[in-house]
């Protein structure tokens, strides 16, 4: 369960459909599965930005079946929700990071999917830059814990501590949540 400093509400994670992604029925391949496309590159593509914590993207075969259009949520941050302040430029940011196109390496953690079936990963872009973490360190994002989801906490508790520090991004730009 967290708590969104924007809206006060909270959301609750998808137990029933993580079962499946504890048990490993996910069909996931091995990452040296299938050939490399040319350019020497595999990994899901992006296809659009929807917000400044989720994209779409077509799947590489590894994580996110070969071929299939998928919903991101980026794991361990939360970015305003759309009209709220800095959800804009969080959305920009994200963009940036992640261009139409591009390829990424994702990384999955004890859950896949939420209730929203949307895929809950982590994410680095063709640069090798680790999307979360530069989202929460830059101030377009924050940290938030999706239990059991936890395998970068410390990383994002020290890039969120560094923003505030900083008045990076929303530190200085929002009203305290």
């Amino acid at each position: 369960m967290y708590h969104s400093p924007w809206l006060g509400r909270k959301r609750t994670g998808a137990v029933v459909a993580s079962l499946v992604a504890v048990v490993g029925l996910t069909g996931l391949a091995p990452a040296d599965a299938g050939e490399t496309p040319p350019g020497g590159r595999r990994g899901p593509v992006v296809l659009r930005v929807i917000d400044g914590d989720t994209i779409e993207v077509r799947g590489d075969g590894r994580v996110i079946p070969d071929g299939a259009v998928a919903r991101v949520r980026l794991l361990e941050i939360d970015t305003p929700e759309r009209g709220d302040c800095f959800s804009r430029e969080a959305t920009a940011r994200t963009a940036e990071l992640l261009p139409v196109g591009s390829r990424l390496r994702t990384e999955r953690d004890v859950e896949l999917k939420d209730r929203f079936d949307r895929y809950l990963l982590y994410v680095w872009n063709d640069k090798d830059v680790f999307v979360n973490e530069s989202l929460v360190r830059s101030g377009h994002a924050t940290k938030v814990l999706f239990e059991p989801n936890d395998k970068y906490w410390p990383t994002m508790t020290r890039a969120e501590d560094a923003a505030r520090r900083a008045g990076a991004g929303l530190w200085s730009a929002c009203p305290t949540p």
